[in-house]
C-alpha cells in the first residue's frame, strides 16, 4: 500500500496524478500553479475592455454636449429677448399712462432719463437696461405738423440686441423704416407708440 506524500491518504500508486483527497500529486511533486501566460492574457483583455469602454463613454458625452450646448445657448438668448421685450412693454405702459395725465410724452434719450418722471407714480421701477445689460434707448418723437413745438407727440424705445450695437444712427430712422421682423439675436428690438416696429420672429440664430 502506498500513501499520498501530502495528506497520507492511501493510493494505488504514487505518481503525478492528483490525490483523490487533497488534489495534489501523490508523489510529493510541487503543486500545479496557474499558467503565467494565461494570467497575462486575461489582464491584457481587461485593460483593452476598460480602454474601449472609456472611449465609448467619452464619445457619447461629446455627442450629447455637441447637441445640448448650442440648444442651451439659443434658449438662453431667446429668453433674454423675451425679457427685454417684456421690460419694454412695461416701460411703454408707464409712458402711456404719463401721457394720459400730462398730454405729452416725457423727454430723454435713455430709459434712465425718464425714470424721474415715471417712478413711482406710473411704474415702481423703471427698467433701465435690456437683458444683455445695455442701456435701453428712448427717443421723444416731435409732431411733424408743428416742428417749432418742443412737445413730444410720440416716443420710441430700443434695445441694441445681443451685439450691443444699433443698426441705425437713431431710433427715428428705425421707426421711419417701418415694421420689420428679424431672425438674428444681434438685431435691434424697437417699440414705438404702442407696437413693436422691429422685433424677433420665427427661429433666431
Amino acid at each position: 500500500m502506498q500513501y499520498c506524500a501530502y495528506c497520507g491518504n492511501a493510493v494505488d500508486a504514487v505518481s503525478y496524478a492528483p490525490c483523490p483527497r487533497c488534489g495534489n500529486p501523490s508523489n510529493g511533486a510541487p503543486r500545479p500553479t496557474a499558467n503565467a501566460n494565461t494570467k497575462g492574457t486575461n489582464t491584457a483583455l481587461i485593460v483593452v475592455i476598460v480602454v474601449v469602454g472609456g472611449l465609448l463613454v467619452v464619445a457619447v458625452i461629446g455627442i450629447v454636449a455637441a447637441i445640448a450646448i448650442p440648444n442651451f445657448l439659443t434658449a438662453k438668448q431667446r429668453a433674454t429677448q423675451k425679457r427685454t421685450m417684456a421690460d419694454i412693454r412695461s416701460l411703454s405702459t408707464a409712458i402711456e399712462a404719463y401721457s394720459t395725465d400730462k398730454n405729452e410724452y416725457p423727454k430723454g434719450s435713455t430709459a434712465a432719463d425718464v425714470a424721474g418722471a415715471l417712478s413711482p407714480t406710473y411704474i415702481k421701477t423703471v427698467p433701465a437696461v435690456d437683458g444683455w445689460g445695455h442701456a435701453l434707448q428712448y427717443t421723444c418723437l416731435k409732431d411733424a405738423t408743428t416742428p417749432e413745438s418742443d412737445k413730444c407727440a410720440g416716443y420710441a424705445i430700443g434695445s441694441a440686441g445681443k451685439d450691443l450695437r444699433f443698426e441705425h444712427d437713431s431710433l427715428l430712422e428705425t421707426v421711419a423704416a417701418g415694421d420689420r421682423p428679424t431672425t438674428n439675436f444681434d438685431c435691434d428690438i424697437v417699440y414705438s407708440n404702442g407696437k413693436f416696429v422691429e422685433y424677433p420672429e420665427g427661429v433666431q440664430h
